[in-house]
């Protein structure tokens, strides 16, 4: 279970807190794309993102987006203008996005020498004129190239300026865009969930994004491949529809408070991803994601004396230690204070986790020190594990270490029949593999010739671990006894090291 706090301003991160996620490696952009509309009265779209410029002052403007209203308007009031003076209402593109496609309504009148004109500025490229407006009301379109600004223009075309045009004019109204975000959001994480060592009980997670385009839409997080929680930020839309062109916040946090000891999170390892996505008509494009693998440790006992220093290691090894699958292995170590005193009394966690993917911890024991520090502690015999010795002085801070135990695979070789054979007799074979993992994989059954180990079958096990095989002979001369064994190499997926049966024998009268 996960509970949301959020801001759309900052982030506020505690200093014992900040511990950051860095950026994964970004993927190739998919442009997002979404729809905005500009003065349009039945979305409730004013005019906000529209500016004015001009560089005479004989043009004025004139904004009417309310229902009725002719829009935004430009007209040239009586006085003299010098040859190309203009005055326009435009509309930029929000930084990291482009003009995909428009469509606006537009009227327009020629007075006096001034020109009614629509123009889109495509990337890169002049300012490119698409439509001249007449008296009546048109829809006009662009979708020729990328474009990052629609300019609304009233211009003064002759040559000996114009000096007067009272009636000239141009408006527009009921503005459409389609809009590219071209650049991915960014993200930051931070929080106790995040911190180092294992995790236990309630913690937090606390994530900020950035977005320079449409703004920050939405913050999620998941845990395991799951989805866990979603924070939805508040924009300007109606419908699917912005009525800006920019309708979401430049920045947005949230705080996702963690249940470690509720699914999807499980004991041991767990991925946590952390995502931002900025706003777009899907959400598959403009996501950017980080990954943290956190230790969830709800099994462990908390202690009720505390030590500070944890020594543990194998008996009979050190930090690592190889045995054969069926045999067992142990842990010593030895508790401490901060100043070497031996700490009795105090309880002492030992967990293992196959080092297999999406495997689950186990608690195999929980020893209690002895008067001079030390446990001990036996492993259960089975595969190829991390082994991770914990002790817990309180609720929120484990003092660990790690032991890495390998395990050798052991097949056991079967051989019918076990009487001896003649030419023309055919020799069975049946190799099991230990488990878990044991589906599939590459068994070899060796034979003994030349004083070297050569393959005489291969295959693959079935779902139950299981290789059977079988050979006749036709060329034993005299009497022979011939040895056998099965083999397994170390293979990905199964958490065992190389191994090999016992010799069989079997002898063949020629």
């Amino acid at each position: 279970m996960l509970s949301v706090t959020s801001t759309t301003d900052r982030i506020a991160l505690a200093a014992g807190a900040a511990v950051c996620l860095a950026l994964a490696v970004p993927a190739p952009v998919i442009a997002g794309t979404y729809r905005a509309a500009l003065c349009n009265a039945s979305l409730g779209a004013r005019h906000a993102d529209a500016e004015f410029v001009r560089n005479s002052p004989r043009y004025q403007p004139r904004a009417a987006c309310g229902a009725g209203g002719s829009g935004l308007t430009v007209t040239h009031e009586p006085g003299a203008t010098k040859p190309g003076g203009w005055g326009a209402w435009t509309v930029h593109a929000p930084a990291g996005t482009v003009i995909l496609s428009l469509g606006v309504s537009a009227t327009g009148r020629s007075a006096g020498g001034n020109l009614p004109e629509l123009l889109a500025r495509p990337i890169a490229e002049p300012l490119t004129r698409f439509a001249n407006p007449g008296l009546r009301t048109k829809r006009f379109r662009w979708s020729t190239s990328p474009a990052n600004a629609l300019l609304a223009r009233l211009r003064c075309r002759q040559p000996s300026g114009c000096p007067r045009g009272r009636r000239a004019a141009i408006s527009l109204n009921r503005a459409m865009f389609r809009l590219g975000d071209r650049i991915d959001p960014t993200l930051r994480a931070a929080g106790s969930l995040l911190q180092a060592g294992s995790r236990r009980g309630a913690q937090a997670i606390d994530v900020f994004g950035s977005d320079v385009g449409g703004g920050v839409r939405r913050l999620l997080l998941q845990v395991n491949g799951g989805p866990v929680a979603a924070h939805t930020v508040a924009c300007q839309l109606r419908a699917k529809t912005a009525i800006r062109l920019k309708p979401c916040p430049d920045r947005a946090s949230v705080s996702f408070a963690a249940a470690t000891a509720s699914p999807p999170f499980h004991q041991g390892p767990n991925r946590v991803e952390v995502c931002v996505a900025d706003f777009a008509a899907t959400t598959a494009a403009n996501r950017t994601c980080i990954q943290r693998r956190v230790r969830v440790d709800n099994l462990c006992p908390t202690s009720n004396v505390a030590g500070t220093r944890l020594r543990a290691r194998f008996a009979g090894g050190g930090r690592r230690l190889t045995v054969r699958s069926g045999r067992q292995a142990a842990v010593t170590g030895r508790l401490a204070s901060t100043t070497g005193e031996s700490i009795s009394g105090a309880t002492v966690c030992v967990a293992t986790r196959v080092v297999i993917a999406g495997a689950v911890e186990q608690v195999v024991a929980t020893p209690t020190t002895g008067s001079d520090g030390r446990f001990r502690a036996r492993i259960p015999s089975g595969p190829s594990r991390q082994v991770r010795v914990a002790h817990w002085p309180g609720a929120r801070t484990a003092v660990e270490r790690y032991l890495d135990l390998s395990v050798r695979a052991i097949p056991r070789l079967t051989i019918a029949p076990r009487h001896p054979l003649h030419n023309g007799d055919r020799v069975r074979f049946a190799v099991q593999l230990p488990s878990p993992g044991h589906r599939g994989r590459r068994v070899r059954v060796q034979v003994r010739a030349g004083g070297r180990w050569l393959n005489l079958r291969t295959g693959r096990t079935r779902p139950n671990g299981a290789y059977r095989a079988s050979y006749r002979f036709h060329a034993t001369t005299g009497r022979r006894t011939y040895r056998f064994r099965a083999a397994v190499a170390k293979q990905a997926g199964y958490p065992y090291e190389a191994g090999r049966s016992r010799v069989k024998r079997v002898t063949v009268i020629g």
